[in-house]
C-alpha cells in the first residue's frame, strides 16, 4: 500500500492540480484519476491536498468515482494521527481499452485494465502488410478479445489504433514485390475501416508517437519530464517529449531520427 510523504505536496515533476470552478466536472474527476494513478492508493485528504481542490469537491468526486465502478477503497490505515483514513486506489476493472498496433511484417491486438496491465494479447504475422490480409486479421483478434473479456466487454472504453504513416510509399525499401500489397494503403482510411468492425470510438496515433505515449504515462516518462524515445521495429524511429508533454511537430514527425532499416 502507498502513501504519501509530505515531500509529495511539495511542487514536484508529478504535480497535478484541479480547478474549484464550477462547471469543471469532467477535468476534475481525470484530475483525481490521475493523481491516483501516478501515486498509488490515497486517501481523500491526500488527494485534496495534492490537487489544490476543496475537501468537499474531491469527496463528491470520490463518490462518483466510486460509484462508477472507477474507484476501490482499501483497508483503513491504523495507527497514525488522527482519524484512520481510507486508500482509494484505482479499480483494474473499472475500465477497458484495446489496441490495435499494425506493422510492416505483424500486428498486435490486446485488451488493457484501468492499471495499465494488459489482459488479453493476440499477435498475427504476413510477409507483407497487405490491406486484405490485415483488416481480417484485427476483425479476428478483436472477436477473440470479447470472447475473452466476457462480462467486461461492458467496461470497455475505446481503440486505441497505431500503424506507420504512409505506408504505401515502403515498397523501395520492402522490396519490390511489396509494391502490390502496399498500393491498397494508398486511399484506405484505416481509422474508418477500423471503427467499422466495431462500436468503439477509435483514436489514432503514429507508431512511434503511440510508443512514445506508452513510455510517458506508464513508463520512465512518469519521473523524466523530456526525453527522446528510440522506437526500434522494421525501422527505427522516434519520438519526443517536453515537459511532460509528447510533440509530434507540423507534420507529425518531431523526434523522428531517421527511418533507418
Amino acid at each position: 500500500m502507498h502513501s504519501l510523504s509530505a515531500a509529495a505536496f511539495e511542487p514536484d515533476e508529478r504535480a497535478v492540480r484541479g480547478s474549484n470552478h464550477s462547471g469543471m466536472r469532467q477535468f476534475n474527476e481525470r484530475t483525481v484519476l490521475q493523481a491516483i494513478r501516478l501515486h498509488g492508493a490515497i486517501a481523500k485528504a491526500d488527494l485534496a491536498r495534492l490537487t489544490q481542490l476543496s475537501s468537499q469537491t474531491v469527496s463528491v468526486i470520490v463518490s462518483r468515482l466510486l460509484d462508477d465502478g472507477l474507484l476501490l477503497k482499501q483497508e483503513r490505515v491504523r495507527g497514525r494521527i488522527g482519524q484512520p483514513s481510507v486508500p482509494l486506489a484505482l479499480n483494474p476493472d473499472g475500465a477497458i481499452s484495446l489496441g490495435v498496433q499494425v506493422g510492416r511484417r505483424s500486428l498486435e491486438v490486446l485488451a488493457c485494465d484501468f492499471v495499465g496491465r494488459v489482459r488479453h494479447r493476440h499477435e498475427f504475422h504476413y510477409e507483407l502488410p497487405d490491406p486484405q490480409r490485415v483488416l481480417p486479421c484485427i476483425a479476428e483478434g478483436l472477436t477473440r478479445l470479447q470472447q475473452q473479456l466476457g462480462g467486461l466487454w461492458a467496461r470497455v472504453v475505446g481503440l486505441g489504433l497505431s500503424s506507420p504513416l504512409s505506408m504505401e510509399k515502403w515498397s523501395g525499401v520492402l522490396g519490390s514485390q511489396a509494391h502490390g500489397a502496399l498500393a491498397g494503403w494508398e486511399h484506405l482510411d484505416l481509422r474508418r475501416e477500423v471503427e467499422a468492425l466495431t462500436h468503439l470510438p477509435v483514436s489514432f496515433a503514429k507508431d512511434t508517437t503511440a510508443a512514445c505515449v506508452a513510455e510517458l504515462l506508464q513508463g520512465h516518462g512518469t519521473a523524466v519530464r523530456s526525453f527522446l524515445y528510440i522506437f526500434v521495429g522494421t525501422f527505427v524511429g522516434g519520438g519526443l517529449v517536453l515537459s511532460g508533454h509528447i510533440v509530434t511537430g507540423q507534420r507529425g514527425n518531431a523526434g523522428a531520427i531517421g527511418s533507418l532499416p
